[in-house]
């Protein structure tokens, strides 16, 4: 496999490369520039020698692949399990770059099990992030079966020409924050590993590569999924298992981010969406944020696919529960008994007194003595939000934290902020755990001339399940 050795100046930019869980980069021609060829290598890892296996990463490969395909790619090479080698991947990588020109785009998407190591360069950050490939083990020389974040910012930069699309729907976090149910099935893409140096080849070619200059990497917008002490799970989605970015990164490229219906994502676009999308599919786990290397870039789509969208139910959805064996079922309107808990959208659990979502949250207590109307208020609320998230508005609000995307303490004071370029009225509410409405915020913009509203809205972070507040409580 030939690879780099050239020493190359060290500049600190560790941090633009797999800095969170999972991110996304993208770097796509200017508008102004007329729109080339698209080629792509697109990786997916479910079964591992060593690992646990995956469910989910094949079927975001397959549906990624299929997608290039159907919008014109000129070439999409696939690679799947124990086909991801590190000499494969390579290889395949050069080929395309090596038919790639101006104007160009190219796709590199991974999705598979990522870790993290101590930090090969010396420099400000304490942890290399890694992918973890089918044949790698932490002994003997499947150890070298890895790539590394420094290596992957070097083979974005090899490409001179053209423009570079880079998914990783993987993560390198260690550890969880929020309150689950750690027997439901929900696979993380994140290992714990230790490697063993001794047949360890890699450290020597990273140090002799050195730190990828900014420069070279000033072409790409980065989508930053979420922070490095979160694990990424894979979803149930539309009856499959995925991982969330990927899914909703196909979907974009069909048309659904397209919002102004011109055939071009913007760099606005693919940010409204992917937030949107990669939140609903993971429960709100997952808090994508696009960051662009510089301004005006686009990634233009066919327009037979241009503001492709999903179907919307006109009614409450039904549900597919699973419930343990000691949970007395009583009669509910508006859900499905399953016997795969990995098939349900809600779990019931009797011993642990407890339903959860798909994702492994609590969702309220329950016991025997809950009567059926509590437990159908509750599997109603999920209904409703399930609803909701069908919707599509041609000029939702767009709703942020004015001191961002992060994790916010309880009894911490958080600002919400809503800027609407359509709806004069807004209607804040909260559904309870029991699907209760609480009103929250009827607000209106007034005036005999309307101007675009931009509202805000003050609380203080909460705890879930306990009583909720107007003045004191946004959970």
């Amino acid at each position: 496999m030939k690879e780099p050795i050239v020493k190359r100046p060290r500049v600190q930019v560790r941090t633009h490369i797999f800095k969170v869980v999972f991110w996304l980069a993208i770097a796509i021609a200017p508008t102004s520039v007329a729109a080339g060829d698209l080629y792509a290598l697109v990786i997916g890892i479910d079964r591992y020698s060593t690992l646990s296996d995956l469910k989910g990463a094949t079927n975001d490969a397959k549906d990624v692949a299929q997608t290039l395909e159907a919008i014109g790619a000129r070439k999409v090479t696939l690679i799947t399990d124990e086909d991801a080698t590190r000499e494969a991947i390579f290889s395949a990588w050069r080929a395309l770059t090596e038919r790639a020109g101006e104007n160009d785009t190219l796709i590199f998407h991974y999705a598979g099990h990522g870790a993290r190591q101590p930090a090969i360069l010396d420099g400000h950050e304490a942890f290399d992030n890694m992918f973890l490939l089918s044949g790698f083990n932490e002994t003997g020389p499947g150890v070298n079966e890895r790539l590394i974040d420094n290596e992957i910012g070097h083979l974005l930069a090899e490409e001179a020409e053209a423009t570079v699309v880079f998914v990783a729907d993987s993560c390198f976090a260690g550890g969880m924050t929020r309150d689950i149910d750690p027997s439901l099935p929900a696979n993380s893409r994140v290992a714990q590993v230790s490697l063993d140096p001794s047949e360890d080849l890699i450290p020597q070619r990273v140090e002799a590569l050195g730190e990828v200059s900014e420069k070279a990497l000033e072409r790409v917008v980065w989508l930053y999924a979420q922070d490095q002490n979160k694990v990424t799970q894979e979803y149930r989605i539309k009856d499959q298992v995925r991982g969330a970015l990927s899914y909703a990164f196909s979907r974009a490229l069909e048309g659904a981010a397209d919002k102004d219906k011109n055939s071009v994502l913007s760099t606005a676009e693919l940010k409204r969406y992917i937030n949107r999308t990669v939140k609903r599919y993971s429960e709100r786990r997952q808090r994508p944020e696009v960051n662009a290397g510089s301004r005006g870039l686009s990634i233009p789509i066919p327009t037979a696919f241009g503001g492709g969208t999903e179907p919307v139910s006109t009614g409450l959805p039904g549900l597919s529960l699973y419930r343990t064996p000691d949970f007395r079922l009583p009669q509910l309107i508006g859900v499905k008994e399953v016997a795969d808990k990995t098939r349900a959208d809600l779990i019931l659990d009797g011993e642990a007194g407890w339903l959860y979502n798909r994702a492994g949250d609590r969702v309220t207590r329950i016991s025997d003595e809950m009567s059926a109307a509590a437990l159908q208020g509750a599997i109603d609320k999920w209904r409703f939000l399930a609803f909701l998230a069908e919707l599509k508005s041609t000029e939702d609000p767009d709703v942020s934290l004015r001191d961002g995307s992060r994790v916010y303490k309880a009894g911490e004071r958080v600002t919400f902020q809503m800027v609407s370029g359509s709806h004069e009225n807004i209607l804040l509410f909260n559904l309870a755990a029991t699907g209760k409405i609480q009103l929250v915020a009827p607000v209106r913009s007034g005036g005999a001339v309307w101007q675009p509203a931009n509202y805000g809205l003050s609380g203080r972070n909460a705890l879930p399940h306990k009583s909720f507040r107007r003045s004191e409580q946004i959970t």
